[in-house]
């Protein structure tokens, strides 16, 4: 049970939590309706998720042996065996099939097609291009964002993808980050094309696409339609604070080789991180009232 638990990386489910980032944002009335909608669409995305992970196990498997941490995950370790990684792949795709079915009238059913796709060319192809598999794991969770607005009749804004594609291009690269200061400097990542020289380049890559995504925020303050959302906008300047000393420590934690795992998952296990989001939702808050 808990091999099946960890192969579906449940835990990595929080990313598609941005499905309700632009309800959030927009800042309309809750209705039961809208909710329902919401938690179906994060349902949908967390089993395709799922599926795309235990593929790319699958895929990965020669080289996920020999990596550090990786040769620990059910597949590669012969927990579970191929042929029930993919019977799970086929389940999770029934559900989702039927899970569907209610979204038939809106987009929302392409972006989640358009979201598998994407992931399988990350897995058969893509992820093995330097600097593109970034760039695609950057597009990949903004997908995220398009589809909750689809849910909920609304065009994400353009400070909201731009802020979403640097930020998580800054977590893709964080990650590559982590995974290149493991070898030595003529050795490369193993199933990817990245050197060990790489390491300097990719740090400054990622912690200027950081430093852009706040940049983002900053301008957006700016912006008539703050003070037309908001009305205690001040308030969020100390929330653009508190997410600024946050892509400083993650990269500080990278560089002192103390991340060892995703971004996002090492930041729902991180007690500072955690204290930060929290402050940020508080600002937040407070600003809307």
């Amino acid at each position: 049970m808990m091999s099946l638990i960890e192969v579906l990386r449940l835990h990595h489910w929080i990313k598609n939590l941005l499905i309700f980032l632009p309800f959030i944002a927009s800042q309309l009335a809750f209705s039961e309706n809208v909710l329902q909608n919401l938690f179906l669409g994060f349902l949908s995305f967390g089993l395709l998720a799922s599926a795309t992970y235990i593929f790319n196990d699958i895929l990965d498997i020669k080289n996920d042996k020999k990596h550090i941490t990786k040769k620990n995950r059910p597949i590669p370790s012969g927990k579970i065996s191929i042929q029930v990684g993919f019977l799970i792949i086929a389940v999770l795709l029934t559900a989702i099939f039927f899970i569907t079915k209610k979204f038939e009238e809106n987009n929302f059913l392409l972006y989640l097609i358009g979201y598998l796709l994407l992931s399988l060319f990350y897995s058969l192809y893509l992820k093995k291009i330097v600097l593109f598999d970034c760039f695609l794991l950057s597009i990949l969770y903004t997908i995220r964002i398009f589809a909750g607005g689809e849910l909920v009749n609304i065009i994400p804004s353009f400070w909201l993808i731009t802020f979403s594609m640097f930020l998580f291009l800054s977590l893709a690269f964080l990650k590559r980050y982590s995974e290149i200061s493991l070898i030595k400097n003529k050795q490369t990542v193993p199933g990817r094309n990245y050197y060990g020289s790489d390491k300097l380049l990719i740090k400054m890559m990622g912690i200027n696409s950081g430093y852009i995504s706040i940049l983002v925020l900053v301008l957006y303050l700016n912006s008539d339609t703050v003070f037309k959302l908001y009305q205690s906008p001040e308030w969020i300047w100390p929330g653009v604070v508190s997410f600024l000393f946050w892509i400083n420590w993650i990269w500080l934690k990278a560089h002192r080789n103390q991340m060892n795992q995703d971004p996002i998952v090492f930041a729902i296990k991180d007690k500072v991180s955690i204290l930060l989001f929290v402050l940020s939702f508080v600002f937040y808050l407070l600003s809307s009232n």
